[in-house]
């Protein structure tokens, strides 16, 4: 991660892999033969088989997400490392929550998603460090552009979707994938008096660009 000069002030190894994409599409594809054939089942007046097509389809999905591996990543400081992302679960299905901990332990802040947000507007939910405070969500800037994206490909700027960052009920900032100025792409802005900690913001932009393969 650089500043405004260009100089790397933070880094941290990307945990993108295809495993979650692949587990993802076959679970959507396993879901839709399931809904298929219970709707053709029903259709038929045959609702005991219809059910059990139902339950097994849903089965064999939870089961396909629960094989992806759980995401733990590193922000370095120089050679130091500085905070660390960690899945709090598992399984990342129906929910997956990251904690962001400064190396000693103290926790900043939880950043969660929900699976079937892959299906429309990626949207994480940004989460006080304890179960009382501040929240706030980061969500993609449009459902058209969202889906533009995922049929376009990931890589083609022209199918980018920015990222909207909302803490506090105010505006926070923005994680950039496609520059309007033909400036750098993956850029995070964030508002000088936004309430949000910056340590949590950098941690929000690893996800949601680290993550990706």
């Amino acid at each position: 991660m650089r500043d405004d000069s260009g100089a790397v002030v933070l880094s941290y190894r990307s945990f993108a892999s295809v495993v979650g994409i692949v587990a993802a599409l076959m679970a959507g594809v396993v879901a839709a033969a399931g809904v298929a054939g219970v709707l053709f089942l029903l259709n038929e007046h045959r609702p005991i088989p219809a059910l059990i097509a139902l339950v097994l389809s849903a089965i064999f999905a939870v089961v396909i997400i629960m094989l992806v591996p759980p995401v733990n990543a590193t922000i370095y400081d120089g050679p130091d490392p500085a905070l660390t992302i960690a899945q709090e679960s598992k399984v990342s299905f129906p929910v997956v929550t990251y904690v962001v901990s400064t190396i000693d332990g103290k926790v900043l802040g939880r950043l969660r998603k929900s699976f079937f947000s892959r299906f429309g507007r990626n949207r994480w939910a940004i989460l006080p460090p304890e179960h009382h405070g501040p929240r706030g969500e980061a969500v993609e800037e449009s459902l058209g552009k969202a889906l533009l994206r995922k049929v376009g490909g990931k890589f083609n700027p022209l199918y980018q979707s920015n990222v909207r960052i909302r803490y506090a009920g105010s505006e926070a900032g923005w994680i950039i994938r496609r520059p309007d100025d033909g400036g750098r792409a993956d850029v995070l802005e964030l508002a000088p008096d936004a309430p949000l900690d910056r340590r949590v913001a950098v941690a929000l932009a690893v996800v949601v660009l680290g993550s990706e393969p």
